[in-house]
């Protein structure tokens, strides 16, 4: 009887971070070693002494098991384990993430290696198909979510951006040690760097695996959405922060100037506010929201500001015209959307890194 010979995958280091995992990653890395990946790496993220038998199970199958002795979340797992590779596989053409929880299939993982190895140069992402009505609604609606806030904040147009199956080339994951994150909005991070380090993205798709509604998981759904969210979110408040600002500054100077003036201090007050509030949104967005040191920003915030202005009441204008009614909700949809075009051109053009 013949014996089929396994393909030995040596260009990738598999990478694994863990944290309370079950005998899923005993299977897991058996089944990845029967694939033919020789070299193996998993990260114990500070799990509970419950799990030291899996740990030691694993061992037997990995070439290191690498420990936090406390949690510090799955990017700082990522980042150890990245650290480790480099210094240990410097030749290796690349890293490729894999879940704990059993989510990522061995031939999917399989069909990664081989995209990375026919291209060296790019990200590949295994990307899962969220359509099926089989799929948890919190994880059909956080991918939804990150996938629109990716689009308007870093115009990448992904189809599963929380996907944890990743072939990351070696002078990727070299830039990646420096990238801030370490829970999952880490993984959010490495996606808007690709384009400031010029990595190409590749997706490729994989199959979609969830158990009992995927309840393994150690996302956060309102701690972790907030650090994955955070610039954006932090865009919002300076927004909603300002816009307060606006009507009490309006309150404060119609209050001063009526005894003065006819009708004329409604006109002072407007603009007064609004000078005073968007110098307030000015220096919040730069300082707090994108931490920027960029030259020449006031200048190009106070033109997107009368441009976004004008471009309001045209458009408000124009569909007045075509509906004849409705005005303030006009307004309402109008300004929103721009709210979001605002967002984008000040974190790629005025306040970029």
């Amino acid at each position: 009887m013949q014996m089929h010979k396994v393909e030995a995958r040596q260009a990738y280091t598999i990478l694994i971070p863990a944290y309370n995992p079950d005998d899923a990653l005993v299977t897991l890395v058996e089944k990845l070693r029967a694939c033919g990946f020789s070299t193996i790496i998993v990260v114990n993220d500070g799990s509970d002494e419950s799990t030291v038998g899996i740990f030691e199970e694993v061992a037997s199958f990995v070439d290191r098991v690498l420990t936090h002795e406390q949690n510090q979340g799955k990017g700082a797992a990522i980042k150890t384990g990245l650290q480790y590779v480099l210094d240990t596989y410097p030749k290796k053409m690349g890293v490729i993430t894999v879940d704990a929880d059993g989510q990522h299939l061995p031939e999917d993982v399989v069909n990664v290696y081989e995209e990375g190895v026919n291209k060296p140069h790019h990200l590949i992402m295994g990307c899962r198909d969220f359509s099926g009505e089989e799929i948890p609604f919190r994880s059909r609606f956080g991918n939804q979510a990150t996938r629109l806030v990716m689009l308007i904040g870093s115009g990448l147009k992904l189809k599963d951006t929380q996907t944890g199956l990743r072939a990351i080339p070696m002078r990727y994951a070299r830039q990646l040690l420096d990238i801030p994150g370490s829970r999952y909005e880490f993984e959010m991070n490495m996606l808007t760097f690709t384009k400031r380090l010029q990595v190409p993205i590749q997706q490729t798709t994989i199959q979609t695996v969830y158990e009992n509604e995927n309840d393994s998981s150690h996302f956060r759904p309102i701690l972790d959405s907030i650090l994955i969210y955070r610039m954006f979110l932090m865009y919002s408040l300076s927004s909603v922060a300002s816009f307060l600002v606006d009507v009490g500054v309006y309150a404060v100077f119609i209050y001063l100037l009526s005894p003065y003036f006819d009708t004329a201090h409604v006109i002072v007050a407007t603009v007064l506010a609004r000078v005073i509030s968007s110098l307030f949104n000015y220096f919040v967005n730069r300082k707090v929201v994108f931490h920027s040191k960029a030259r020449r920003s006031l200048s190009k915030y106070f033109g997107l500001v009368v441009l976004q202005m004008a471009i309001s009441a045209l458009l408000v204008y124009l569909l007045f015209l075509l509906f004849r009614q409705g005005e303030v909700v006009l307004k309402i949809i109008v300004d929103s959307f721009l709210f979001f075009i605002s967002y984008y051109v000040q974190k790629r053009w005025i306040f970029k890194k």
